[in-house]
């Protein structure tokens, strides 16, 4: 299967090993890893005027790596997020890259009759890596928006038998062992 693996821990988290053993365990069981490095890179900044006014155009990828991405996207099977949790939702990086990247054409399509329907429906595995200071209970009171975002909204734009992942550990913590369980099934 091919993964499109989405890293968004800065590049200085002590929680890095995490992406390596997800690559390690994917690779591992024979799966062709596509992995793209957020931080440090493009996706940090605000949208341009001219990304912008290209979002509610014809054309809304309107940067080489938008275009670079949402052809990987279209090309992969499986989706992995990684990222640590920053005040209960994920951080502004993948936030930046899923307004770019999953535009109209992209992630959803119109029919004839105007309704939105899926547009990656390539995708039968997604799935989410993520660390938080917070404990389980408190990140649940408050919404756990990246788990919604992810695992419920996005989806929704995925096959429609596709199967979700989701390894939540504590920051600074190793949860190797856990990340390499959860995968071993993909």
């Amino acid at each position: 299967m091919k993964v499109l693996l989405l890293d968004a821990f800065p590049l200085d988290s002590t929680d890095r090993g995490l992406i390596d053993a997800a690559l390690d365990t994917l690779r591992a069981s024979g799966h062709e890893v596509t992995r793209r490095v957020l931080c440090g890179g493009p996706f940090e900044t605000f949208m341009s005027p001219e990304e912008l006014a290209a979002y509610h155009g014809d054309n809304p990828l309107a940067t080489p790596e938008t275009i670079e991405d949402a052809a990987a996207l279209r090309e992969a099977e499986g989706l992995l997020f990684c990222y640590p949790t920053n005040i209960f939702t994920m951080p502004a990086v993948l936030k930046s890259w899923l307004e770019r990247v999953l535009v109209p054409g992209v992630s959803f399509v119109f029919n004839a009759n105007g309704k939105v329907r899926p547009g990656m429906t390539n995708i039968r595995r997604i799935g989410m890596i993520t660390t938080s200071v917070h404990d389980k209970a408190a990140t649940r009171r408050a919404g756990d928006a990246g788990r919604l975002t992810i695992l419920r909204n996005l989806r929704m734009s995925c096959h429609k038998l596709c199967k979700r992942t989701f390894v939540s550990v504590p920051a600074g913590q190793d949860g190797t062992a856990d990340v390499k369980r959860a995968l071993s099934r993909w």
